[in-house]
């Protein structure tokens, strides 16, 4: 009976703890909207994740498709592009680790909704140069390493702002899977040829 007991409490603390780390395998898709100025195309960004392996495909109507392979774990992630003169995996590692924004400070509030089918809760966001508040929500048992910025938040951020070249974009997540994403949607393909930036410039420049 002791034994049974000890058994037990072992094994609840390390699904405790599974729940803890957030890991999170599967697919999320977001939309994306130009709230300013204003753009009636809205844009997709979808991400393949299988613990720390993401691949993230943006899809707009200005810049086409793009996509980047990351491993979040050993800090390296490859952007994927096609050019007249071949297919090229660019490494970019250095900017694994950063937000889309850095400079922002935030504070949890109370209230929640439902995004996507699952419970979001708010948190009120301040970003650099922005005179105005934003309200994000997030999901705290997912870590925010998963989306494509605001790694700070203590969750994944469903629905939230992001200002790029004095544009501002609206993210809301739309579409949520728990799934086992196959290895292969992780790995460069053969066909690409791995580079650095420069290596990719002097590619693409040559005559």
């Amino acid at each position: 009976m002791k034994n049974l007991f000890l058994f037990t409490f072992l094994l609840l603390n390390f699904v405790a703890f599974s729940q803890k780390t957030g890991v999170f395998n599967g697919e999320l898709l977001y939309e994306i909207e130009r709230v300013s100025p204003k753009d009636s195309l809205p844009g997709k960004m979808l991400i393949y994740a299988k613990d720390s392996l993401q691949r993230v495909i943006n899809f707009s109507s200005s810049i086409g498709k793009q996509e980047v392979i990351k491993h979040l774990r050993l800090n390296r992630s490859y952007v994927l592009v096609t050019t007249t003169k071949g297919d090229f995996a660019i490494k970019t590692d250095q900017h694994i680790n950063k937000d889309t924004t850095e400079s922002y400070t935030f504070k949890k509030k109370f209230g929640k909704k439902r995004i996507a089918g699952i419970k979001a809760k708010r948190v009120s966001v301040s970003l650099r140069g922005v005179e105005n508040k934003f309200t994000f929500y997030y999901h705290p048992k997912i870590d925010a390493k998963y989306s494509n910025a605001y790694h700070k938040l203590p969750g994944l951020a469903l629905e939230y702002f992001v200002v790029s070249d004095n544009n501002l974009y609206k993210y809301t997540l739309i579409s949520i899977q728990n799934s086992e994403p196959p290895l292969s949607l992780f790995m460069i393909p053969e066909n690409y040829k791995k580079v650095s930036i420069e290596e990719f410039m002097n590619e693409v420049s040559a005559q």
